[in-house]
């Protein structure tokens, strides 16, 4: 009876935990989640109802209307009105899993939970319990952000409880989400089509995209002209001048831009005022999980699901932190590893006085580190075992973590003026004095001789070699990109990064939008869909109600409110 049970979510991280944690123990896998409410239909089976005929006819819809709420809560598998239980049942493909882990559990006296540390990873470790029997064995939760041998044996060394409020936070967010979805999906189906859904957070995602599309379809497009001209000093090096317009302006107009054009092309053109400043630019924090997957959609081409289906590769292999965290944050212990590999492979002048500190913005969901390699020196070149996707995203993680610790970026901003009458052309450069982050985070707009200026002095005469004067028309918004999308549900307080994947995958697979040049276009059911939820139901699909939800959930994983009510304000307005 010496050996200890270890239970883990996926079996490549089994077989990663299992090398550190010796013969005395045994790493199994409970791969995902091993109990939910049932999938729309209970195994109980349905009780009759009859109603007497002779009944007043207003008895006989009070009795019918109970009888289909009871119908509903069954197929539910949660009675809001009897204290939100729940009906969890053994997904029927875990049926096996359980059997394993009950034969497995025969053997040892304790087990000890090693699920992921969001509230999914705490909410199945809370289920593995409950199915495996919570009274038979000592339970013990360990927590890690990475999987490595120190940290694995670090969280091993002092094990905890599951933590209520992070199961509870899970629960409010299922159960909302299942009663959003079997209330309104069956409206959807009697007043539109079959197998359409509504959700609590996809209907407002689709929202964001049905409204973007109208505002494109609605844009009338305004004439503007647009003047720049190229001037060449006496070396023949030419410079590019544009027309100064501030934001307030009114659009420039044809017959304008044609004195100006007459303006130039008669004028000498003078350098009038010459400017220079030092400025700066400072690094980006280290990913977070809506970040990464920006930049992964930006820069290798990903969409949201292979971003984190890649991560989530890494990590279970032991290369970079969890995953899924809204914390920029970084440990001392990473912080003084990413300095090390700096003044080694850098040098001295690439190492900050002080190390940069990146502090959570205020809905971070959980005091989890950001997204960085578990080892500063392991180079992407280095993962011999690895896929060329995740080679690609293991360096774009790699570099932003090792920028985020460099020096500002240093430059020699120039600016010249040429004045013409009330008109004011202007040339900027800007030229690289230190190359600080930029040296490791790398950009299109990084290539130090681009925008570099020739010497120029006031008053100093220049020669006009071409001059454009450009018809133009004012743009309409643009479509929704992942990446944009991904940006505007986080920025609208919108759902959580960790569930955008789903979000996502959902609106295609439903075929209420699909792709076309990597931009999201709405389909005529999407746009149906979200006229009739919009008409009838416009208070919870509203975006600051949807974030002010989403900030409850987050108080119920502190502690702070209690589930059951904050679920039971909603469902009472609702319903």
């Amino acid at each position: 009876m010496s050996k200890t049970l270890v239970i883990v979510e996926s079996p490549a991280k089994a077989k990663t935990i299992s090398k550190y944690l010796g013969s005395d123990y045994i790493v199994k896998s409970s791969v995902g989640h091993i109990r939910d409410l049932p999938k729309g239909k209970s195994k109980k089976p349905a009780q009759r109802n009859t109603i007497p005929k002779d009944l007043p006819d207003d008895e006989k819809r009070r009795l019918k209307k109970i009888n289909e709420r009871k119908r509903l809560v069954r197929r539910m598998g949660i009675d809001p009105d009897n204290g939100w239980a729940a009906n969890y049942e053994i997904i029927p493909e875990k049926e096996k899993v359980i059997k394993e882990l009950k034969t497995a559990a025969k053997s040892v006296e304790s087990i000890f939970l090693a699920t992921e540390l969001d509230r999914e990873g705490e909410a199945i470790a809370w289920h593995l319990k409950e199915a495996l029997g919570a009274d038979k064995f000592n339970y013990s939760r360990v927590r890690f952000n990475q999987i490595t041998k120190d940290a694995i044996l670090e969280s091993f060394e002092d094990p905890k409880e599951i933590d209520a409020s992070l199961v509870e936070a899970q629960q409010a967010r299922r159960f909302l989400d299942r009663v959003v979805g079997f209330e309104l999906s069956p409206l959807l189906w009697a007043k539109i089509a079959r197998n359409l859904s509504a959700g609590r957070v996809q209907s407002v995602a689709l929202r964001l995209l049905v409204e973007r599309e109208h505002s494109i379809q609605q844009f009338k497009p305004d004439e503007f002209w647009e003047i720049s001209f190229n001037a060449e000093n006496d070396k023949k090096i030419g410079i590019e001048f544009s027309l100064n317009r501030k934001k307030s302006d009114p659009l420039l107009q044809a017959d304008e831009a044609k004195n100006i054009e007459e303006l130039v092309n008669s004028s000498n053109l003078l350098v009038s005022e010459v400017t220079q400043k030092p400025v700066k630019s400072k690094p980006k924090p280290p990913f977070i999980t809506s970040t990464l997957q920006q930049a992964a959609s930006t820069k290798l081409g990903f969409n949201v699901k292979r971003t984190m289906r890649t991560a989530q590769k890494l990590y279970e292999n032991g290369l970079i932190t969890y995953m899924r965290t809204d914390a920029p944050a970084l440990s001392p212990e990473s912080i003084a590893d990413a300095r090390m590999y700096i003044e080694t492979n850098l040098g001295d002048k690439y190492l900050t006085n002080a190390p940069r500190i990146y502090s959570s913005s205020e809905n971070a969901q959980e005091a989890h580190e950001a997204i960085r390699p578990t080892n500063a020196s392991t180079k992407s070149e280095g993962l011999i075992s690895s896929s060329d996707e995740e080679k690609r995203l293991y360096e774009l993680i790699w570099q932003q973590f090792i920028g985020s610790q460099l020096p500002d970026a240093e430059y020699l901003a120039t600016n010249a003026k040429i004045h013409l009458d009330e008109y004011v052309f202007s040339a900027t450069g800007r030229e690289v004095v230190f190359d600080g982050f930029t040296r490791i985070v790398k950009s299109k707009s990084d290539d130090p001789d681009a925008n570099i200026l020739p010497p120029l002095a006031v008053d100093q005469k220049l020669t006009l070699k071409d001059l454009e004067n450009k018809q133009k028309y004012t743009k309409p918004p643009a479509r929704f990109s992942e990446a944009a999308l991904v940006k505007e549900l986080e920025k609208k307080g919108i759902g959580r990064p960790s569930t955008y994947a789903n979000i996502i995958s959902t609106l295609v697979e439903r075929g209420y939008t699909h792709l076309e040049k990597k931009r999201f276009i709405p389909s005529d059911v999407g746009r149906i869909v979200n006229n009739f939820l919009t008409t009838h139901f416009d208070a919870y699909l509203d975006y600051g109600f949807t974030a002010d939800l989403e900030t409850e959930l987050d108080e119920i994983s502190d502690g702070k409110l209690d589930w059951t009510k904050v679920i039971g304000k909603f469902w009472q307005s609702f319903n």
